[in-house]
């Protein structure tokens, strides 16, 4: 890609492009969503029981390195089982009693906690579980990124390069992006659309959503100027969106792309 020679584009003929890279994306995202490496992985995530801030911080107390935990029980139905000398993680689980009313409907009455043991991945051996589909876009343009990044100067947002923890590619912190030196270009343009749609959003925005406008902008930015964007479907499915949700926000993803495409 060269960025010297970027096309002139009518601003009809540059919401043309635009609209048409965000059906691609939609249609690409809805392909993603029924593969089956994805529904392969989402139905792992799915057996996995969502527990309660308390805790999940009992678990990261006693075991800070825990990224999957479950029940011996639940380890053995995904062909796993607790290594020999594992010791358990002790949490909570409630103990829950079911009463006839009067109307003649049972519910269930909170009696209590027991205390219940969990182990971590970790501690576990057997069949591998899948690894979530790729959805990072590796792929660095150093032009682009050096306007991009005097783009977000002109805007009051400071961008420097840091290793970030885990899987983590960048984080937008209002008014400074970190990027991870491992990191694509598309990465610092979903940071900076970020910085730019969600600096003084609802704060009760949902975060999958948040990150469906972040990541729609990156892609189409990134098509723009020549980058691959491959990772972007798998990323927005991930977060359990499809096609209806992206072209539902349309308008805000086009307005903030063409901002950036243009200024770039």
């Amino acid at each position: 890609m060269n960025t010297n020679h970027t096309p002139h584009f009518t601003s009809h003929e540059l919401a043309e492009q635009i609209n048409d890279h965000i059906e691609e994306l939609a249609k690409a995202t809805d392909a993603a969503r029924v593969s089956a490496e994805m529904t392969r992985y989402l139905e792992t995530c799915a057996r996995f029981h969502q527990y309660s801030w308390h805790n999940i911080w009992l678990i990261l107390i006693q075991c800070p390195h825990a990224t999957q935990v479950a029940g011996f029980r639940k380890w053995r139905s995904m062909n796993r089982f607790v290594s020999k000398g594992e010791k358990g993680i002790p949490i909570l689980a409630p103990i829950l009693i079911k009463e006839e009313q009067p109307d003649g409907e049972d519910r269930q009455f909170l009696r209590g906690f027991k205390v219940v043991y969990v182990f971590d991945i970790s501690q576990t051996d057997g069949e591998p579980l899948p690894e979530p589909p790729n959805w990072k876009s590796p792929e660095k343009n150093e032009v682009l990124a050096e306007r991009l990044i005097d783009f977000a100067r002109e805007k009051g947002i400071t961008v420097t390069e840091k290793v970030l923890a885990g899987e983590t590619q960048g984080v937008s912190k209002v008014g400074v992006i970190e990027v991870d030196p491992t990191a694509g270009t598309k990465t610092l343009i979903h940071e900076i659309a970020h910085e730019m749609i969600h600096k003084d959003s609802n704060a009760l925005l949902e975060r999958s959503i948040k990150e469906l406008e972040a990541e729609a902008v990156a892609f189409v930015v990134g098509k723009h100027f020549g980058l691959e964007a491959t990772g972007s479907p798998n990323y927005i499915a991930l977060h359990g969106l499809d096609a209806t949700t992206i072209m539902a926000h349309l308008e805000g993803i086009r307005n903030t792309a063409t901002l950036i495409i243009q200024a770039v």
